[in-house]
């Protein structure tokens, strides 16, 4: 089947339209007969999706990222729920709102910030092992829907919750946007009302690339994001020591997640002549002679001081 692709440029806040039944099961059965052993579709009450959000009214939409309670079990499924932005909505995706608190489950439950990011690294380290071949980067991670999008379909009348069915276009050839969930609305019976779809996969929309500073994830990307001093997470670093070891995963997801969001305060300090843009630099300086001269132990060390104390000062205060 030939699915349908949508040229139109839509703002962020509309992402994710109505499509037809036939594509919806076309986009689950693709899903099924590729992952046979994983679990096809979540459940999402209404109230649960809109608890996500309900302290900000500066909301463009919400990222439904993947995650895994255990990278070995298929039923410890499990999505989180990161509301994005409206101040970086000139990115191909706005960049997610990151709190002390951490996120909302599928179940309702909140998870920190900590825990997140194991979640998100037991998934991909869980679908890495169907695309062995393939870069790190280029496995699914989730998918934005745009906030206007997501409230029409849960206005649906009837609608008490939301199946997000995982699915998969076989015809397309880039693995990183053949993940093309549904989010269909379900009555109290579970009846299918309604099902969205051409929403915004992560990646490649979303996505680290190889290799850029912080912030780079998309490619249509403001220039003002390319200081030369931001903090770069060498490539070679990653694969070959971040990624070796486990315990490190989490680590690597979360600069990914939160790297946008520290950049757009980030590279203004770093344009100025400030004191505290000196000491970023010099921070930065650190870490990467630790990599260049192959000190990855230490370097890691640094490296995680430096994206946590970031996280800290641009986007907790």
């Amino acid at each position: 089947m030939q699915t349908q692709t949508i040229a139109t440029k839509r703002a962020a806040q509309d992402v994710g339209q109505r499509i037809s039944v036939e594509l919806s099961d076309y986009l689950k059965s693709g899903f099924k007969q590729r992952f046979p052993e994983e679990k096809t579709a979540v459940y999402l009450s209404k109230e649960t999706i809109l608890k996500s959000f309900e302290h900000s009214d500066k909301i463009s939409g919400i990222r439904f990222m993947y995650g895994f309670e255990n990278a070995d079990d298929p039923e410890s499924r499990v999505l989180l729920l990161m509301p994005c932005n409206i101040t970086s909505m000139h990115l191909s995706i706005p960049n997610i709102m990151v709190e002390y608190k951490g996120y909302l489950t599928d179940k309702g439950t909140w998870v920190s910030l900590e825990r997140s990011w194991e979640l998100l690294y037991n998934h991909t380290l869980r679908f890495s092992a169907y695309y062995p071949h393939h870069n790190y980067n280029k496995i699914m991670r989730g998918s934005f829907i745009g906030i206007r999008s997501l409230l029409s379909l849960l206005d649906t009348e009837g609608c008490v919750g939301i199946n997000f069915n995982f699915g998969y276009d076989d015809t397309i050839s880039d693995i990183s946007i053949k993940n093309k969930p549904v989010f269909e609305a379900v009555n109290s019976w579970g009846d299918g009302l309604d099902v969205f779809d051409f929403t915004m996969p992560c990646p490649p929309t979303c996505s680290p690339t190889d290799p850029r500073s912080v912030g780079h994830h998309t490619e249509n990307i403001s220039k003002s994001y390319s200081h030369p001093d931001s903090l770069n997470l060498n490539t070679h670093f990653r694969d070959e020591y971040l990624l070796k070891y486990n315990d490190n995963g989490p680590l690597v997801e979360m600069y990914y997640s939160v790297s946008p969001a520290i950049s757009e305060k980030l590279n203004a300090v770093l344009d100025s002549n400030s004191i505290e843009g000196h000491a970023h630099r010099l921070q930065i300086q650190d870490f990467n002679n630790l990599v260049n001269t192959g000190n990855y132990g230490e370097a890691k060390i640094v490296f995680e001081r430096i994206v946590k104390e970031m996280m800290d000062i641009y986007l907790f205060q």
